[in-house]
C-alpha cells in the first residue's frame, strides 16, 4: 500500500513539473510574440503609422509576461525540487515528458473496477486487517469473562530405591487423574465486563471505518472513472480549440498587418492560444494520471501500469 501510493505521489509531482515546464516554455514563446509585436509598434510609431498606445499596450504586456515567467520559473523549480525528493535524483538529472495525442481507448465497466476496489484496494484491506484484530481481542475477552468447562488428565510414577544399614529399599508409586474441571471467573469489581464492552466498541468502531473507507474508494473509484471516461473527449475538445485559437491569432495577425485589427486584438489572441495550449498539456497529464490512480485504487498499480504509462509519454512531440 505505502509503495503504491509513492508511485503515485511520485507521477502527480512528475505531471507537475511536465505542466510547470510547458506553462514555462509557452510563456517564452509568448515573451517573443509580444517583443516583435512591441518591437513593430514602436517603428510604427517613430514613422507615424501606429498611435502611441499600441506600443504602451506592448509595453505594458511584456512587462507582465516578464513577471509571470519569473512566477513560472520559481514554480518549476520548487516542483523539481519535489520530484527529487520523491526519486533521489538530482533535479537536473531529470527529463520529463508530457504525453502526446493518443488514440482514446474505452474504459472497463464501472461495476468491474469498483468490485477489484473492493477486493484488493490496500486501504480496505488495511481496514480490514484492523477490524479483525478488533475482533479477536473481543472475542478474547468475552471469553475470558465466561465460566469454562476442560477436560483434565493427569498421569504420574515415583520411584525410590537404595540402601542401608538393614539392607535395600524400593518403592514405586504410580497415580492416574481423569475428570472435568470447571471454572468460574471471581469477580474483578466490573474490570473484566468493562474490559468486554470496550473490546466491543473499538470492534464497532474498526467496522464503521472499514465501511467508511469503502464509501470513500468508492468515489474516488468513480471520479478516476469519470476523468478517464471523459477526459479523452476533453482532450479531443481542447485540441480542436488549440486548432481554432492558432487560426484566429494566424487571422488577427494578418488583419493587423492590413490594419484591420488592433494591436490589443492581436495580443489578446496570442493570449488565448497560449491559454488553450497550456489547458491542453493539463488534460493529456490529467488523462494519464487519472489512468494510474484508478489502477492504484484498484491494487493494481505495479511496473507493468508504469510501463504502460511511459509508453504514452514516448509518444509525445
Amino acid at each position: 500500500a505505502a509503495q503504491q501510493a509513492l508511485m503515485l505521489r511520485t507521477a502527480q509531482r512528475y505531471f507537475d513539473v511536465a505542466v510547470a515546464q510547458e506553462a514555462l516554455g509557452v510563456l517564452d514563446r509568448q515573451l517573443q510574440a509580444v517583443q516583435k509585436a512591441a518591437t513593430e509598434a514602436q517603428d510604427r510609431f517613430d514613422i507615424g503609422s501606429a498611435p502611441v498606445t499600441d506600443t504602451h499596450e506592448a509595453r505594458a504586456r511584456l512587462a507582465a509576461l516578464r513577471a509571470q515567467r519569473l512566477a513560472a520559473q520559481t514554480d518549476l523549480d520548487v516542483k523539481r525540487r519535489a520530484l527529487a525528493d520523491s526519486t533521489g535524483l538530482a533535479p537536473t538529472a531529470l527529463a520529463v515528458r508530457l504525453p502526446g495525442a493518443a488514440a482514446a481507448t474505452a474504459p472497463r465497466a464501472l461495476e468491474a473496477w469498483q468490485q477489484e476496489a473492493e477486493a484488493a484496494n490496500p486501504a480496505i484491506r488495511l481496514q480490514q486487517l484492523a477490524a479483525d484484530i478488533a475482533r479477536a481481542e473481543a472475542e478474547k475477552h468475552r471469553r475470558s469473562a465466561s465460566a469454562t468447562v476442560d477436560l483434565v488428565a493427569q498421569a504420574g510414577q515415583e520411584r525410590l530405591h537404595g540402601s542401608g544399614d538393614y539392607g535395600n529399599a524400593r518403592n514405586k508409586n504410580v497415580n492416574a487423574l481423569v475428570g472435568v474441571q470447571l471454572t468460574v471467573p471471581l469477580s474483578t469489581g466490573g474490570y473484566r465486563a468493562a474490559r468486554e464492552e470496550e473490546a466491543l466498541r473499538l470492534w464497532d468502531k474498526a467496522q464503521a471505518q472499514v465501511q467508511s473507507t469503502r464509501e470513500q474508494v468508492a468515489q474516488q473509484v468513480h471520479g478516476a472513472w469519470l476523468g478517464l471516461s471523459l477526459g479523452a473527449e476533453r482532450v479531443q475538445a481542447l485540441t480542436d480549440a488549440l486548432a481554432a485559437s492558432e487560426s484566429r491569432r494566424d487571422a488577427t495577425q494578418t488583419g493587423h498587418e492590413v490594419g484591420h485589427r488592433t494591436l490589443l486584438d492581436l495580443l489578446n489572441a496570442e493570449n488565448d492560444t497560449a491559454a488553450a495550449c497550456l489547458a491542453l498539456a493539463q488534460a493529456r497529464a490529467g488523462l494519464l494520471l487519472d489512468r494510474l490512480r484508478l489502477a492504484q485504487l484498484a491494487g493494481r498499480l505495479d511496473e507493468d501500469a508504469l510501463a504502460s504509462a511511459n509508453q504514452a509519454l514516448g509518444t509525445a512531440p
